[in-house]
């Protein structure tokens, strides 16, 4: 999808501001990997629809090898009031506006298309939280960013994707069966990833230790419905503190989100919204922020 088409029926940026309760803050106060102004959710503004069930107003898309606003197999598209993800070529859909402070709704289901070489293995997506603006930096795929996985048995962890910048964050949690899983609790230690370290997952409370990478895979551990069903993901976006919930259900947190760019380290805690395209079909009937 051209630029131009993404533009197409847009409301103004007045109307936008004024339509959906925000506060516009300026450049000023901004670390380097957030965008040039920000939107924060005003308490008693009610929800904030990021995705309006017509078009893509608001997004832009980034695809491997295709680049920006550039979708020519409509990888992102809208289906009966649905977002609808193909996951034929990876990239991601993000916001053009940066937020902070805020809760994140998201309700999706899995369709039935897994695309080579990851069409027997399981299905993958994820929110982007706190991207930065510059694309296909993390993995060669995405902006700087947090992602909270909506991976099939992996729904809800939480992963640093680090561009150029290292990301910092501190969790309860400890090692067991070789990765590190959230445990509330215990000990909190400081994650990170950056320079040759590509990302790092915290993984969540309930992972199974018997996950398999095939399609279609559920555990009864998980917080998920199974693969035909509808979830709800919730990510609360708290200062430098994320929680994510999978279907009412704590599930991971991270706290004292931090990057370090050019040797000064600092707090994390703004940046665009996107949802990735990542080998599995998938569809969002929500997408909406809420205030604190």
């Amino acid at each position: 999808m051209t630029s131009r088409e993404l533009e197409g029926g847009r409301p103004s940026r007045r109307d936008f501001l004024a339509g959906v309760g925000v506060v516009m803050v300026g450049a000023s106060a901004l670390p380097t990997a957030a965008a040039a102004a920000f939107l924060q959710v005003k308490p008693g503004a009610g929800g904030v629809p990021l995705f309006n069930g017509k078009d893509l107003s608001g997004f832009y898309t980034h695809l491997a090898g295709s680049g920006k606003n550039n979708d020519p197999k409509r990888v992102f598209r809208v289906t009966d009031g649905m977002l609808h993800i193909t996951g034929e070529v990876n990239g991601g859909i993000i916001s053009e506006q940066s937020y902070e402070n805020y809760r994140l709704v998201a309700e999706y289901k899995w369709g039935e298309t897994a695309w080579p070489p990851r069409d027997k293995g399981a299905m993958d997506c994820g929110l982007l939280l706190h991207c930065g603006k510059e694309d296909a930096v993390a993995v060669g795929l995405w902006p700087q960013s947090i992602q909270c996985q909506i991976y099939q048995g992996a729904v809800g962890d939480l992963v640093l994707l680090p561009g150029k910048d290292t990301l910092t964050a501190t969790v309860e949690g400890e090692e067991r069966n070789g990765v590190f899983q959230y445990v509330p609790g215990v000990a909190a230690q400081e994650r990170q990833a950056g320079g040759t370290k590509r990302f790092e997952i915290i993984h969540h409370i309930d992972k199974d230790p018997e996950w398999k990478n095939e399609k279609g895979f559920h555990s009864a551990n998980d917080a998920t419905q199974p693969h035909d069903q509808w979830n709800t993901v919730e990510v609360v976006a708290d200062e430098d503190t994320l929680t994510a919930t999978v279907n009412g259900k704590l599930v991971n947190k991270m706290t004292k989100l931090g990057f370090t760019s050019g040797g000064t380290k600092a707090p994390l805690t703004r940046g665009g919204i996107g949802i990735q395209s990542e080998s599995g079909e998938i569809f969002f009937r929500r997408l909406e922020l809420l205030p604190l």
